[in-house]
């Protein structure tokens, strides 16, 4: 009798699982793909091709500035994976600067409807911290009180908001030296820790410059990403609009030939050689820069005034695309498209670099190719309308597999 009643609650049991797992094929609302983290990659709501399952782990990371919220609509969730909010200033005493537009915009109802649609389409929403000055850095980081003061906020303004963690953006010009390297490591452990401890599922990652392995700021590459769960390398800014001459903002090569003072591929390298691949995030720029020149070919001299000094602009992706040029070209060495239209008013050039989709495809190539983590966006909202660059990631790291732990999460309100 005792045999029988258990092959009978054998076949009961049987049968409860099998019911389970045709529920979750045929039931559960439809999502682009889904994952739980039970199931990992063997239950998506489609059958993968092999090359999709290749592609299902890249993290597609963008941050979306509080300015730019006017365009939230064009992002297209389906292809994002962390939704980085910016920002959340602080101060060198540790604690959030809520009087600023930053802390406002992020307990808005206005980002609490995004932050919502973010995690319907199983994207994950982080926190950027901010702080861009070297002596309230050197302030902050010299004090162990002040660091834990940011570490129980931030954790707990993440906890209170019902979003997914943390990105660092601690930006410091110049080489730190040793001792501030040191004590920022400490920093980022410890608020890696106390996220994973209070935040289920949480992320904690740090935006570096894309020089920060050659050239060593306030953080070191090796030891941050350790104690962290990836780098964010901001992958632009190798041209600024003050330069002596006109060149891309993110150039791919050229740094071998002699051309660039440094570029991506090289960038990446040297990260490489201090971290783990699985890591690293290439952050790549929605935005170009428009320089003042005499005449648009590779490398041009920038107008320089007496007044204003070289007048060079950023402008958003959606600007450069939206510009009639007198002549379009294309920097062979870096990678990167340019157009220039002629000023009558002034007599001379403008020149605008830009990552179109023929650049930002050799750099998500890159990617690819060198096993990183994924890619990065600065920034969400610079693209306009423009669907091409959204389809080109689609087409490059395939359909985003969404965590069922993110779809299932509450965004609160804070009054």
């Amino acid at each position: 009798m005792k045999n029988k009643l258990s092959e009978n609650m054998n076949y009961i049991g049987l049968g409860i699982a099998w019911a389970v797992f045709m529920f979750a094929i045929f039931f559960q609302p439809i999502q682009k793909n889904v994952i739980s983290p039970i199931a990992s990659t063997l239950f998506p709501l489609h059958s993968l091709s092999g090359d999709e399952l290749k592609n299902t782990h890249y993290e597609v990371f963008g941050f979306l500035p509080f300015w730019n919220f006017h365009n939230a609509d064009n992002i297209d969730f389906d292809t994002l994976t962390t939704l980085a909010y910016f920002d959340v200033k602080l101060s060198s005493d540790g604690n959030l600067i809520k009087d600023d537009a930053g802390y406002q915009s992020f307990i808005s109802h206005e980002a609490t409807q995004l932050f919502k649609k973010a995690h319907d389409h199983g994207t994950r929403v982080v926190l950027t911290l901010t702080l861009m000055n070297n002596a309230g850095i050197e302030s902050f980081l010299d004090d162990d009180e002040a660091q834990k003061r940011a570490i129980s906020q931030a954790v707990h303004l993440v906890e209170q908001r019902g979003i997914d963690g943390i990105n660092i953006d601690i930006e410091y010009g110049g080489d730190a030296g040793d001792y501030y390297r040191d004590r920022f490591t400490i920093f980022a452990d410890n608020m890696t820790q106390a996220m994973h401890k209070q935040v289920a599922s949480s992320q904690v990652t740090v935006s570096v410059y894309a020089s920060g392995a050659k050239y060593p700021k306030v953080q070191d590459i090796g030891d941050v990403a350790r104690v962290t769960d990836g780098l964010f390398m901001m992958g632009y800014d190798f041209a600024i609009t003050s330069s002596d001459v006109a060149m891309p903002t993110a150039p791919l090569g050229g740094h071998k030939e002699g051309e660039y003072w440094y570029d991506i591929t090289t960038a990446v390298d040297d990260f490489l050689a201090v971290m783990p691949a699985d890591k690293l995030i290439l952050g790549t720029p929605w935005y170009g820069l428009n320089f003042e020149v005499y005449e648009p070919n590779f490398k041009a001299e920038t107008v320089y005034s007496y007044w204003y000094g070289r007048t060079g602009e950023i402008e958003t992706y959606e600007d450069v695309k939206n510009t009639t040029a007198d002549i379009n070209g294309w920097d062979s060495l870096g990678k990167v498209a340019w157009k220039a239209y002629y000023n009558e008013d002034s007599g001379t050039w403008r020149m605008m670099f830009i990552d179109d989709v023929r650049s930002m495809g050799a750099k998500y190539d890159l990617a690819k190719d060198k096993q990183l983590l994924g890619v990065g966006i600065w920034a969400l909202g610079y693209e306009g309308n423009n669907r091409e660059i959204w389809d080109l990631i689609e087409a490059k790291f395939g359909n985003k597999i969404a965590d069922i732990r993110i779809l299932e999460k509450p965004i609160y309100e804070l009054f």
